[in-house]
């Protein structure tokens, strides 16, 4: 057997282990931390000839890089949990499953008991989990979701099943694009990498930047792609930058890429600000000036503090996001008139956002609620991603 601490190197079979629903009892719902976290986090069990019946079915990547995320999102989930409990509610049985990334869930989940609410793992493949909700009438969340696909989903068929937890990766460019104008610099060159999504990226900050009356400038005034592993390419932005002499250059690039490490090797003018959407990570000649990922609600403080008391460190995206995870599982799961509020009908975006406790009375009243996130706003709703506040970092 294997816990949630102790999570096997090996790659784990489709849907191969499910984890035990826990439910307590009127009786059991001030336990004490330690036990609640066993019940959460606690050992899984090979079951998946014997379908158990669960509130809540989280999914989680068997292999690749991703495989990481596991310990993070049900660490944040189950701080979520066991402080439902602590307000007096009891929370929702639950259940852990595993698929490749990029699988289809379809197939893996029909021989398993359907459960209430579905928790897709990090960068799903949003088309099959979209039919997977329209035809089984099921909510499913996306604790993790960022990337382009977000671009496409209010068009795919289930999408008023599906919710986004997180902003996606372009509110990051927007955030760059609000910095610079603010600081007066209304004109720059933009340079991405070959990738799609470094493209797409690309053209949302122009975008934005433009509808701040900021101009992209360059020899095509627009958005140059250039591969860091071309010295050719290289030698012609510089040429460019010299020419130009722009306020800014904005790299759109993922951190640690092959445009990075030769935009920082590169000699560029004084006056010119290097911009990246990610944080500023080493000094340069140039000033620079990078965008924080980690998205934050105005419920942050409270729950970083309560995460390092728990588990012993500093929690990030991941953990916030498991955590905004069990906190709507945890609000879908009361009965309000009799019912549970797994379709989510209960969510209002533009209600006032309340801690945890009040969220839960609210929601037993059958109130609309709004909990108060950690890692957005939580002002989302089927198919759109939440906002949230993100940090300039200036170097």
């Amino acid at each position: 057997m294997t816990t949630a601490e102790q999570a096997p190197t090996a790659p784990r079979p489709a849907l191969r282990a499910l984890e035990a629903p826990q439910r307590q009892t009127g009786g059991q719902r001030l336990l004490s931390t330690a036990a609640l976290a066993a019940a959460l986090l606690g050992t899984q069990t090979l079951a998946a000839s014997v379908p158990l019946n669960s509130d809540v079915r989280l999914l989680l990547p068997s292999e690749g890089l991703l495989a990481g995320l596991g310990d993070g999102l049900r660490r944040g989930y189950g701080l979520a949990m066991e402080q439902s409990a602590i307000c007096g509610v009891t929370p929702p049985s639950l259940q852990l499953g595993w698929l490749p990334p990029g699988a289809d869930p379809g197939p893996a989940l029909q021989a398993a008991s359907r459960s209430a609410l579905l928790v897709a793992p990090p960068a799903a493949p949003l088309e099959p989990y979209g039919l997977l909700a329209d035809q089984q009438r099921l909510t499913v969340l996306l604790p993790l979701q960022r990337g382009r696909s977000l671009e496409g989903l209010p068009q795919l068929r289930g999408s008023d099943r599906l919710w986004p937890l997180v902003p996606g990766r372009s509110l990051e460019v927007d955030r760059l694009a609000q910095a610079l104008l603010a600081d007066g610099l209304n004109k720059a060159i933009v340079v991405r990498d070959r990738s799609a999504e470094s493209q797409a990226l690309a053209e949302r900050f122009e975008a934005s930047y433009a509808n701040g009356n900021g101009q992209v400038i360059g020899p095509t005034a627009a958005a140059v792609a250039v591969d860091g592993d071309d010295p050719a390419a290289l030698n012609r932005l510089a040429a460019d930058v010299d020419w130009y002499r722009p306020p800014a250059l904005v790299v759109i690039t993922a951190p640690g890429s092959p445009l990075e490490q030769a935009i920082r090797r590169a000699p560029w003018p004084e006056t010119t600000l290097l911009a990246w959407p990610f944080p500023v990570s080493a000094a340069m000649a140039q000033r620079q000036i990078g965008v924080d990922p980690l998205s934050r609600g105005p419920g942050w403080s409270a729950f970083a503090r309560s995460f390092e008391r728990r588990w012993g460190y500093r929690p990030g995206p991941v953990e916030g996001a498991g955590y905004d995870t069990g906190l709507m599982a945890a609000l879908a799961s009361v009965r309000a008139r009799g019912q549970a509020g797994w379709s989510l009908d209960w969510f209002s975006a533009n209600a006032q956002p309340q801690p945890l406790c009040r969220a839960l009375r609210l929601r037993a009243r059958g109130l609309a609620v709004r909990p108060m996130g950690v890692s957005s706003r939580l002002d989302l709703s089927p198919g759109v991603p939440p906002t949230a506040n993100l940090q300039v970092s200036r170097r």
